[in-house]
C-alpha cells in the first residue's frame, strides 16, 4: 500500500492528506495520482498561418469552474469517464506552467462550453512582423469556446470536520495541453490538437487564470 502523510491544520482542524512521492510508492504500479482538469475558456483571439490554419490562440475563463477525471493509467483499468466539478479557489503559476491549482468542490454542474464549432469574426488584421501566423482574426465576444485540458498530479487533499473534501491541492508541470471544441465527443481527446502554453497571466485577485496565450506545438510564431 502507498504511504500518506496525514496532519491537522489550524483551529478549524482541517485534515490535510499528502499523496507520497511516486518513488516512495510500493508497489508503484498500483497507485495513481494523476488527473486531467479541463477549463471551459473563451477564444478572445485567433491567429492563423498563410495557409488559414490555426496557429495561436488567446483565451480567458469563463467561469471558475472546472472538471476533473482520472487521468489515463499504463495499467489496465476498467474504462471510466467520470468528470466532476470543481471551482478554482487559487491558482500560482511557476515557469510558464499552471503550477499550484487548489480546488474546491462546487454544487454546480460540470462545466459545458456553450456555441458550435463556427463563430461569428468580429475582426481580421494582418500582422505584419509575425512570419508563421500573421493573420489575426477576433470573434465576436462569446461566440467562441474552447475546453481546455492540462495533465497534473494530486499534491495533497483537505478534509472538513465532518470528513468532506474542502479542497484539493494539484501540480501541473507541462506547458503542453490539448484543445477541443464545444460539442466534441469525451473520447475524442486522443485526436485533439496538442497547444503550448507560451503566455499565462493569472487574474488581478489571483484566483483564476487571467489569459492564456497557446500555440500548436510545432508551429510557434516567428518575428520577421
Amino acid at each position: 500500500m502507498g504511504q500518506v502523510s496525514c496532519r491537522f491544520d489550524g483551529p478549524a482542524q482541517t485534515v490535510s492528506i499528502e499523496t507520497a512521492t511516486a518513488a516512495k510508492l510500493q508497489p508503484a504500479a498500483t497507485m495513481q495520482t494523476s488527473v486531467q482538469i479541463t477549463f471551459p475558456l473563451e477564444i478572445t483571439a485567433l491567429q492563423l498561418t498563410p495557409s488559414f490554419k490555426p496557429a495561436v490562440l488567446t483565451v480567458r475563463p469563463t467561469s471558475k469552474l472546472v472538471s476533473m477525471r482520472l487521468g489515463p493509467s499504463q495499467e489496465p483499468q476498467p474504462a471510466m469517464n467520470v468528470q466532476v466539478a470543481f471551482e478554482i479557489a487559487d491558482i500560482q503559476p511557476a515557469g510558464g506552467v499552471l503550477g499550484r491549482i487548489r480546488l474546491t468542490p462546487s454544487q454546480q454542474a460540470k462545466p459545458t462550453a456553450t456555441g458550435s464549432p463556427s463563430f461569428v469574426v468580429a475582426g481580421l488584421q494582418v500582422v505584419s512582423n509575425i512570419d508563421t501566423a500573421p493573420i489575426q482574426l477576433t470573434p465576436s465576444q462569446g461566440e467562441a469556446t474552447v475546453f481546455v485540458t492540462a495533465a497534473c498530479q494530486i499534491s495533497t487533499i483537505e478534509f472538513s470536520p465532518s470528513l468532506e473534501i474542502a479542497s484539493i491541492i494539484l501540480n501541473s508541470n507541462s506547458k503542453q495541453v490539448i484543445v477541443q471544441l464545444p460539442g466534441a465527443a469525451p473520447d475524442s481527446a486522443d485526436s485533439a490538437p496538442v497547444f503550448e502554453i507560451a503566455n499565462l497571466q493569472v487574474s488581478d485577485s489571483g484566483g483564476n487564470i487571467g489569459m492564456m496565450q497557446l500555440n500548436l506545438v510545432g508551429t510557434e510564431p516567428k518575428r520577421v
